[in-house]
């Protein structure tokens, strides 16, 4: 029989129950005013509305799982005319978002199997949420077969832990998991996913034609970083000089953005295949290039196994096993096996390079006013997206911003570059913010005016 939640939770005190049941009616009613009292509140309360109601929604989802391992339980799913527990949820929750009843319930079913305390005993404290438990319990499946001597509560304590991560965390931990301990299997994964791709498309009737890619993983994220490198929003001209509209904003959806990237791509494509058009180059060429990080050995071990780099072995002659484990990740946070980075680069001729090498070093001083080439670069290597605090806008989309400004003396290196989307850089240079800068990340000041307006003046001025 399942186990019932309260037999691992402390119990409430008596009439607890009551008067809860008492407290959600009446909260249930208030919700229903705070849409028409809105407009009494200042700025601040509106931000703490905002908070509260989504810290309230998600910790309802933790208490609504556990209420359903309950109910399972004592037999009140069973006893019910449900077929299951996600639908004994959409019995109870008519209206509610069928993904997230189908979540709740499948949790609820979860946390009432007594291998899962772990998972119980974090929803209840708030340690976690549905969806990130929803993603542990459906990643350590796959994880354990490839970790013998691992401990499956602790284990799905690991996960549960990056909570305030996400469920992608625990997806790209999997990931990262699987590439140290079984590249075999990402790299079939990724050869069977390629045997499986497919594009097919069909005419619509309002003369539209939808197009339809299934694409493996390290194919995927090559298409997706090249359209999201390309659909970045631009300024667009007004199409009246008369026209109140603002120069400095696209007006076109996110959507629209990537289908014109889309066809972008392929009229360049074909005019290089039919020789009537040149190689693209500048910002084109290498906006649109995938950026990878990977460990030097894997990289090193991989290109020389299929004789891009010599016969000195680094193994003392002997064969280079057939998958050897790492991962690597795009600057767009996608992970991808090794085998597949390592096609990639043997595909591309390219050989491994430090960054920051006699060839192309970072520090260029004052010789240079912009972020280019080697030195974006690394910028993007250690920024990842957009720097300034909550934002995660993809590298393509941002300018790499002097912390100290070029005209008040600042330098174009590394430790006086940051990443920022066309938004927040309107707001650091507004506002006049500044930052702590190290080869390894950035840290802004929100405190207004620090930034130097002259040569010379002390930031902090």
């Amino acid at each position: 029989m399942a186990q019932s939640t309260t037999d691992t939770q402390a119990p409430a005190g008596p009439g607890t129950g009551a008067r809860l049941m008492g407290l959600l009616s009446e909260f249930k009613t208030a919700l229903d005013e705070w849409p028409g009292a809105l407009y009494q509140l200042d700025e601040t309360e509106l931000g703490e509305v905002v908070g509260s109601m989504l810290q309230i929604g998600a910790r309802g989802e933790n208490v609504a799982a556990l209420a359903t391992a309950d109910a399972l339980g004592r037999g009140t799913v069973a006893n019910s005319t449900a077929t299951g527990a996600p639908a004994w949820v959409a019995q109870q929750a008519r209206g509610v978002d069928p993904v997230v009843v189908r979540r709740v319930g499948t949790v609820g079913v979860d946390c009432a199997d007594p291998r899962n305390t772990v998972v119980a005993d974090a929803l209840a404290s708030g340690a976690a949420t549905v969806p990130v438990a929803a993603a542990a319990l459906r990643e350590l499946p796959q994880i354990l077969p490839q970790l013998p001597c691992a401990d499956r509560e602790d284990l799905l304590g690991r996960y549960l832990s990056l909570s305030s991560f996400g469920p992608r965390a625990l997806r790209e931990l999997s990931t990262r998991i699987r590439g140290e301990y079984a590249p075999d299997h990402l790299v079939r994964d990724e050869e069977r996913q390629q045997d499986c791709e497919s594009v097919h498309w069909a005419d619509l009737p309002g003369g539209l034609t939808r197009f339809v890619a299934e694409l493996s993983g390290g194919h995927a994220a090559a298409v997706k970083h090249a359209l999201r490198a390309l659909s970045a929003p631009t300024a667009q001209p007004c199409p009246d000089a008369q026209d109140l509209c603002s120069p400095d904003r696209d007006l076109r959806t996110p959507a629209k953005r990537r289908a014109d990237a889309l066809v972008r791509l392929i009229d360049t494509a074909a005019g290089v295949l039919d020789s009537t058009a040149p190689r693209p180059v500048g910002d084109f060429g290498g906006t649109a290039k995938i950026l990878v990080t990977m460990d030097y050995a894997t990289l090193y071990e991989g290109l020389q196994a299929t004789g891009r780099l010599g016969q000195h072995s680094s193994n003392n002659g002997q064969s280079a096993p057939t998958y050897l484990p790492g991962i690597g990740m795009t600057t767009d946070g996608e992970y991808l096996d090794a085998g597949t980075l390592r096609r990639l680069a043997c595909d591309a001729d390219l050989i491994p390079i430090v960054l920051g090498g006699e060839s192309e070093p970072l520090d260029v001083g004052r010789a240079k006013r912009l972020f280019t080439g080697g030195l974006r670069t690394a910028i993007i290597h250690r920024d990842q997206h957009c720097t300034f605090p909550g934002c995660d806008r993809p590298p393509d989309w941002c300018d790499a911003h002097h912390v100290t400004p070029w005209w008040a003396g600042g330098e174009t290196i590394l430790t006086n570059a940051a990443l920022l989307c066309a938004r927040h850089h309107t707001i650091v240079h507004r506002d006049l913010l500044t930052a702590q800068v190290t080869t390894t990340g950035v840290t802004w000041d929100p405190t207004p005016g620090k930034m130097p307006t002259r040569p010379g003046q002390d930031p902090a001025a």
